[in-house]
């Protein structure tokens, strides 16, 4: 049930005093009913209408961009509803695969809490001058604070925290970016006989299994990285085969890269020419958006190889690298560079 004080301490809350609203809120996270009565669903449906206030006030100068409606805002709380309950399905979806606790309440909860900000950052965009200043500060300031509360009601382990968190920032574009995809080729008039989806083909559960899929390869790669460990020599210096081994990884690491980006530039220009075959084949290589950022570490580990090792390798070729003889160590390990310079230059390194 709706109540709207306790919304209002909430929203002063967790702008001004997060952390002990957070606490004081945790043992109702389990209620995602609640969770939406009092805050999620006052926040999207305020920032519509304070958005769509603001942009009656302050309309637009730009002859292109037109008026929003009230059917405009109406839509646009719709979205906002439906992104809210995406984003706390992956969030928490991912954190199970992440040792975590797997809760879409409090998934809800955690999401709705860190965003208070960013939803009066949507609104106060349509201010003149400052609006788009305002608007990317309270956002960015939204996502620090998600980063904040995960651990607590997710309980993602310390060890699998960034990946948990980079991965499900990522998921989230990659999703968004097919919604995108999808409802706007919808709006822009095309049919549905277009996508050619015929009995035998189920676009919906292809095309999760297809996302979904990847997301949890990719999870199980970065928490199979989290777990190497390595000793360093004491005396710091690489070998040979350290550093041939290294430029081999950086090597197809540019090579998957560059492949996934062809994939994703041929989808591209199929869905510009209106010649993807089904809503399967639309999304299946935006599922591997996540894996671009992570290209490295997946050919590190799919080649059997140790994540600790290859950032401690890493770590001394670039120092070696700026310092060059400050003492035997990275001398050392500087005519090693120096040996594989010319291959690791080509690579970016």
């Amino acid at each position: 049930m709706f109540d709207f004080k306790r919304t209002l301490e909430l929203i002063k809350g967790a702008v001004f005093d997060p952390q002990p609203t957070w606490d004081s809120y945790l043992p109702d996270a389990d209620d995602w009913k609640k969770t939406a009565a009092v805050l999620t669903g006052p926040l999207i449906v305020g920032s519509g209408v304070l958005a769509f206030i603001l942009d009656r006030i302050f309309p637009n100068r730009m002859a292109f961009i037109p008026d929003t409606s009230l059917l405009d805002m109406i839509k646009g709380i719709v979205m906002a509803a439906v992104a809210a309950v995406i984003i706390a399905f992956i969030f928490a979806f991912l954190a199970g695969l992440f040792k975590g606790k797997n809760s879409f309440p409090k998934a809800l909860a955690a999401t709705s809490l860190a965003f208070v900000p960013g939803y009066f950052g949507n609104a106060l965009v349509h201010l003149p001058w400052i609006g788009w200043l305002l608007g990317m500060a309270l956002g960015i300031y939204g996502l620090v604070l998600l980063w904040r509360i995960l651990p607590g009601y997710l309980e993602v382990p310390g060890s699998s925290r960034v990946g948990h968190y980079i991965l499900s920032l990522a998921a989230c574009i990659a999703v968004f970016v097919i919604m995108g995809f999808v409802f706007g080729a919808g709006m822009a008039g095309s049919k549905v006989t277009d996508f050619a989806i015929d009995e035998r083909d189920d676009a919906g559960s292809a095309a999760a299994s297809s996302i979904f899929g990847g997301l949890e390869r990719q999870g199980r790669i970065i928490e199979s990285a989290d777990q190497d460990s390595f000793d360093p020599p004491g005396n710091g210096k690489l070998s040979r085969s350290q550093v041939r081994d290294f430029v081999a990884v950086m090597a197809k690491t540019q090579e998957f890269r560059n492949d996934q980006a062809e994939r994703l530039e041929a989808l591209s220009e199929k869905a510009e020419n209106n010649d993807v075959a089904s809503m399967a084949e639309a999304m299946s290589g935006l599922a591997g958006v996540a894996s671009i950022a992570n290209a490295e570490m997946e050919v590190v580990k799919t080649g059997g190889g140790n994540w600790a090792e290859h950032q401690w390798v890493k770590e001394q070729l670039f120092t070696a690298r700026i310092q060059k003889d400050i003492n035997d160590a990275v001398s050392h390990n500087y005519a090693l560079y120096q040996e594989f310079e010319e291959e690791l230059k080509e690579l970016g390194f």
